[in-house]
């Protein structure tokens, strides 16, 4: 789907994460705060439900409609999605369903487990549909809810991405990129004096931050492995912060690696600092970045469109979760 230039930046399920979010950072012999503990009480809870309705159990059982959100998305994202990994490709999906809501906005815990269902059944659609060699699931969100006639409508929008062995880079003094690093704005455009790498100044970049803000992941101990709640993303580019490549001279798409590096550091800066600070995501940390060059529909500027995802850490027993299962083979 083509993009174009982004004027606001986007928060989505901003205002049920952010209620959340707890500024106690104690934590207990496994890793979790009082917070990330709760939320994985809820997860056990919405597993169980989900057995039994597996199991042919029907009960008048209701759930908020936020909270059966909430336990979708991210039972979901506990299940299937493998964020520690490096992308090279992601393709972004969106799927709409509809879920049964009474007056006081209550759901019944059955509707909710089908909601949940449907959103595997859509999810494994569209993965199938991916032509990449090493498919994996990277994130599932809820982007937008709507009341209509029909019901309340949810619009979930997923993640899948090409799974690439990824090799940490040596940053030189004043950032990764050295004097043979002077890139194209966008891949497949190549380096300035070699159009035929199939790489761009996009890629590479988004390659760099990744080993900087996202690689190495912090081990969980023996028998826990790392989940993510609550995912939020953030949707910006040149136009939106400065700092960022932002070129409105289109005749010339050729960033030298010294302005590799100062949009590598202004990047840097937006992620880990701007937008935490700014929209006070206490706890959060970014998993997953997605850069892409594209130019004005008038053709008159070029720049970069970001997609940052975040989420709150917290570490669950394999024992009674598991360990990522794949949803397609």
């Amino acid at each position: 789907m083509k993009k174009s230039l982004v004027q606001i930046l986007t928060l989505c399920c901003a205002l049920a994460a952010l209620c959340a979010c707890s500024k106690d950072h104690s934590t207990n012999p496994n890793g979790n705060t009082p917070q990330t503990s709760n939320a994985i009480e809820r997860l056990r809870a919405f597993r169980k439900q989900i057995e039994q309705v597996r199991t042919g159990v029907k009960s008048d059982e209701t759930l908020s409609l936020a909270e059966a959100l909430w336990d979708v998305e991210n039972h979901f994202n506990l299940t299937y999605s493998d964020v520690e990994c490096y992308y090279d490709q992601i393709n972004d999906h969106e799927f709409t369903l509809t879920l049964p809501v009474d007056d006081q906005q209550q759901v019944l815990v059955y509707d909710a487990v089908a909601l949940y269902e449907e959103v595997i059944n859509q999810a494994r659609t569209a993965m199938e549909a991916d032509e990449f060699d090493n498919k994996g699931f990277l994130s599932l969100t809820v982007k937008e809810v709507n009341q209509e006639n029909r019901g309340t409508v949810v619009t979930f929008s997923g993640k899948t991405g090409n799974r690439s062995n990824h090799n940490p880079v040596i940053n030189h003094i004043d950032g990764p990129f050295g004097v043979d690093d002077d890139w194209m704005f966008a891949a497949p455009l190549g380096k300035c004096d070699d159009p035929d790498i199939p790489s761009g100044a996009d890629e590479q970049l988004q390659e760099h931050l990744y080993a900087e803000l996202i690689e190495p992941f912090i081990e969980a101990d023996a028998g826990y492995r790392n989940i993510y709640l609550d995912r939020l993303l953030f949707i910006f580019d040149g136009s939106n912060y400065s700092g960022l490549y932002y070129n409105p001279n289109p005749e010339d798409l050729c960033i030298d690696h010294m302005y590799m590096n100062d949009y590598y550091n202004g990047e840097k800066q937006v992620i880990s600092q701007i937008i935490p600070n700014h929209f006070q995501i206490t706890g959060y940390s970014p998993i997953s970045i997605e850069i892409s060059g594209i130019m004005a529909e008038d053709g008159t500027v070029a720049t970069h469109y970001h997609e940052v995802e975040y989420g709150i850490r917290a570490r669950v027993s394999i024992d009674e979760f598991g360990t990522i299962e794949p949803l397609v083979p």
